[in-house]
């Protein structure tokens, strides 16, 4: 807790979610992922596993280990763990971003338009048939 009590805020990067980085960070350290320390304790997280929500390639990463660097505040030895975690995080590696397109293929557009085409018919027939049972309301 004191390496995250000594936090200045140039240590802390503020990202806006709906901007697209140009890098991506990948890697720390000699970890082929990126180890996250949180309230409870740390985990790692392989952000190659979601490019395809920056709109890059994707890439099957590398994670065989990554469970190592799980741990909680309460298991013995954490200090040093947290110290290694912090340590890692001053050698990231980052790689530029590989844009490969649109996010949506052709098919999902087409599926797009027969569906809401479904949707608009459906609710004119839902209409007609609530007309028809008042008709036949008043008739009886």
């Amino acid at each position: 807790m004191a390496i995250l009590q000594n936090l200045q805020k140039e240590d802390i990067e503020w990202r806006a979610p709906w901007l697209l980085p140009d890098e991506i960070l990948y890697r720390c350290g000699n970890f082929d992922w990126v180890p996250l320390l949180g309230i409870w304790g740390a985990i790692g997280y392989a952000p190659f596993l979601v490019l395809r929500q920056y709109r890059s390639r994707q890439i099957i990463p590398v994670t065989q280990g990554i469970t190592d660097c799980e741990f909680s505040y309460k298991d013995d030895g954490y200090r040093k763990k947290i110290q290694e975690i912090s340590s890692v995080w001053k050698q990231t590696r980052r790689m530029k971003r590989l844009v490969v397109g649109p996010m949506i293929t052709l098919e999902y557009n087409e599926w797009w338009i027969i569906k809401q085409d479904f949707e608009r018919k459906n609710a004119n027939l839902e209409k007609r048939i609530e007309q028809m049972e008042e008709e036949k309301m008043n008739l009886n």
